[in-house]
């Protein structure tokens, strides 16, 4: 973690000295000034400097997580199960396939067993932290000690940590840690950045760990209690300053000399016993005191898994029911610009023709959006689109492959109509995405929605796409004799 530098007298003494050093150095061109007069106003604008500079704010609390409860977890099951239901009447009116009655089958039994689950006495435990942390060393003592003091089940395993599981997506509540009831996070010393991030993540997310310190053996005797200080004033800032705990799973090995009668000296290499008394402690009481609380909080979390399950499943059935719609509004958004091309490309000119594909598209994902929050919405997007340079970056590429091809080049409208089909066609699929993970019908995340169009933007920007999206637009826009026509564009 960063240091932060708040002496402002130390700093003041030390800008003083260089000022005094300054003014030695540059005296011959300041006489005029007199060098009390200079030191004088030199000094004074160290000092206001030092009085209006941003002060570093202390670190937020991090959000209070209420603690777990069964009707918290009976309810995530309920939620769980509307989603089910919600599937299972969508594709009710379509051929679906024995895999999606098979899918839907799979989902209803895994509600079974996570109401099953609510009374399970067994626990699990994964131990994870970056390579080299002795992550398997403290594993397969865990394994032997804490099976053979506890009468229920325990289970133990290890896995390396991954920043992406955290950083990756930032509203993702479910990564491989997500099953386990209880994680001891493994550092062996003051924590970096990352492993910080991480533990705020698993705070935020309502996930119970133990930061695990080993090694310790490899420090001074009055280098632990600085260390150990200091971590757990930053674990403070995120309200878990209490589980914290210093162990020594596997302890270097020492070179022992003993002195014999004879006045000889006998030298043998030791391995230490491992020190983790006071994580097998706090483990003992963590599973007598929370066993529920932990069985209530994963079960949660498990059923959170299994409904994005459920949710990828009917966002993929809508999302092949989107996909034609967004053609058909691509091919008229294309014929509409060809036959009435304008010098400057308008979004707003397709306003209507996108305004009844957002009201359709809503409709699909039952956000059921009226014709004028069509109108708005639709509005924004555009304006999105301008703002983000993609308009302007679109019709560029997209020029450039039609004056490759001299077949689509020869038509006045050629480059109009492919752009409001591919504008078009962005808006569509990046409102595909938009619903897929958009609750609130009543508002618009403009935030969100413009990194889900830049998103989309990226993907079809490769030039095999653009080059096969402009044939098939041009396709359907050109009549048929001119798309046999071979003209040749005079060189310049």
């Amino acid at each position: 973690m960063a240091v932060k530098l708040q002496r402002p007298i130390l700093v003041g003494g030390i800008g003083l000295s260089l000022l005094l050093w300054l003014l030695d150095s540059v005296q011959h061109s300041v006489t005029e000034f007199g060098g009390t007069t200079m030191l004088g106003i030199m000094a004074a604008s160290l000092g206001v400097w030092l009085l209006k500079r941003p002060k570093c704010l202390p670190p937020q609390k991090a959000t209070i997580i209420p603690s777990p409860t069964k009707e918290a977890a009976e309810k995530a099951i309920a939620t769980l199960t509307t989603t089910i239901d919600q599937l299972a009447l969508e594709v009710e009116g379509i051929n679906k396939s024995e895999k999606i009655g098979n899918d839907i089958s799979e989902l209803r039994q895994k509600v079974t067993t996570l109401t099953q689950e609510l009374e399970r006495e067994e626990l699990s435990i994964v131990i994870t932290g970056n390579q080299g942390v002795g992550k398997t060393a403290l594993t397969e003592i865990l394994k032997s000690e804490l099976i053979s003091e506890n009468s229920q089940k325990i289970e133990v395993t290890d896995i390396t940590w991954e920043s992406e599981w955290i950083t990756k997506n930032e509203d993702a509540k479910v990564n491989p840690l997500s099953p386990y009831d209880l994680i001891l996070f493994v550092t062996t010393g003051d924590l970096i950045d990352s492993e910080f991030q991480a533990l705020s993540k698993l705070t935020t997310f309502g996930q119970r760990f133990i930061l695990v310190w080993n090694k310790q053996d490899l420090y001074l005797p009055d280098q632990k209690p600085q260390i150990f200080q200091k971590i757990k004033d930053t674990l403070s800032t995120i309200n878990s300053e209490e589980n914290l705990l210093g162990i020594s799973a596997q302890p270097s090995s020492i070179k022992v000399r003993k002195y014999q009668e004879d006045g000889n000296i006998q030298e043998s290499i030791e391995q230490p016993l491992p020190e983790i008394s006071g994580l097998t402690e706090k483990l003992n009481q963590v599973l007598e005191q929370e066993r529920e609380k932990l069985v209530w909080a994963t079960t949660t979390r498990k059923a959170e898994i299994v409904r994005l399950e459920a949710k990828n499943i009917l966002n993929q059935i809508r999302r092949e029911r989107a996909i034609p719609i967004i053609e058909q509004y691509q091919w008229i958004a294309a014929a509409a610009a060809f036959a009435n091309p304008v010098p400057a490309l308008d979004l707003l000119a397709t306003a209507a023709i996108n305004a009844q594909l957002i009201v359709d598209l809503s409709a699909i994902y039952e956000q059921k959006f009226s014709l004028e929050k069509g109108k708005e919405v639709g509005g924004t997007m555009a304006e999105l689109m301008l703002k983000l340079g993609l308009v302007e970056l679109s019709t560029k590429t997209l020029t450039t492959i039609l004056k490759s091809n001299s077949v689509t080049f020869v038509a006045g409208g050629a480059i109009q109509a492919v752009s409001a089909a591919y504008l078009t066609r962005v808006a569509g699929m990046s409102l595909v995405e938009y619903f897929a993970v958009q609750t609130d019908s009543n508002s618009v995340n403009i935030e969100k929605l413009g990194k889900i169009i830049q998103g989309v933007f990226s993907k079809t920007q490769e030039n095999n796409f653009l080059k096969s999206f402009v044939t098939q637009v041009m396709s359907h826009v050109l009549p048929q004799e001119k798309k046999l026509e071979v003209v040749s564009i005079p060189t310049e």
